[in-house]
C-alpha cells in the first residue's frame, strides 16, 4: 500500500511539474525578452504658412482667403462655400487694372448651376476685400477688409496649415480676360 500511495505520489507530482513546466518557461521567455513599445507617437510638425510663399503660388492664397471667410469672416453667405470635400471654383475677372474673383462651391461646378451672384474677393495693397450679397433683400452687400499677414497669422494659430495647403488640390481656377 506505501508501494502505491509512493506512486501515486510520485506520478502526482510528474505531471504537476509537466503542466508546471510550460508555464515556468513562457514567463522566463517574457521576462527575458525586452518589450518594445513605442512611446505616444509626435505629430510631424507642419511648418508654418509663410507670406512670401503666396508670391509663389496663387491657389495658397486663394486656399488660405476662402478659408479665413469660412471660419472667420463672419460673413454668413461665406458658408455656401464650406465643403471642403467639394472643393471650389475661383474665376478671376480682370477689368481696368483691378481683378474680382468669384468663390463658387464644388470645383467641377458647371455654368448651368450658377443662379445666383457668388461670393468674391479682391486683393489690393496686401488687404483682402471680402464682399458677400445679401440674398431676397435690397440691403448693401456685407463686406470686410483683412490684411494678408493676419490671415496668415489667424491659419498659423488655428493649426491649420496642413488643411490650407489641401485645399488647391479641391480648386480650380477659371481665369477671364476682359477689356
Amino acid at each position: 500500500m506505501k508501494k502505491m500511495l509512493s506512486l501515486g505520489l510520485i506520478i502526482l507530482l510528474l505531471a504537476g511539474g509537466l503542466l508546471l513546466v510550460p508555464r515556468l518557461t513562457a514567463s522566463h521567455s517574457q521576462a527575458s525578452t525586452p518589450t518594445t513599445t513605442k512611446g505616444p507617437h509626435k505629430p510631424v510638425a507642419t511648418p508654418k504658412l509663410k507670406l512670401a510663399e503666396f508670391q509663389h503660388n496663387r491657389k495658397l492664397t486663394y486656399s488660405a482667403i476662402i478659408y479665413f471667410a469660412i471660419k472667420h469672416a463672419k460673413l454668413q453667405r461665406w458658408q455656401e462655400v464650406s465643403d471642403f470635400k467639394l472643393g471650389w471654383q475661383v474665376e478671376s475677372y480682370s477689368r481696368n487694372g483691378q481683378t474680382k474673383y468669384l468663390v463658387w462651391p464644388d470645383q467641377h461646378i458647371q455654368d448651368s448651376a450658377k443662379n445666383l451672384a457668388p461670393n468674391w474677393f479682391r486683393l489690393t495693397n496686401h488687404h483682402v476685400l471680402y464682399d458677400s450679397m445679401i440674398v431676397h433683400s435690397f440691403r448693401k452687400d456685407q463686406t470686410k477688409t483683412v490684411s494678408l499677414s493676419e490671415i496668415v497669422h489667424q491659419i498659423n494659430a488655428d493649426h491649420a496649415v496642413a488643411k490650407v495647403r489641401n485645399m488647391p488640390d479641391k480648386m480650380t481656377v477659371v481665369t477671364h480676360r476682359t477689356q
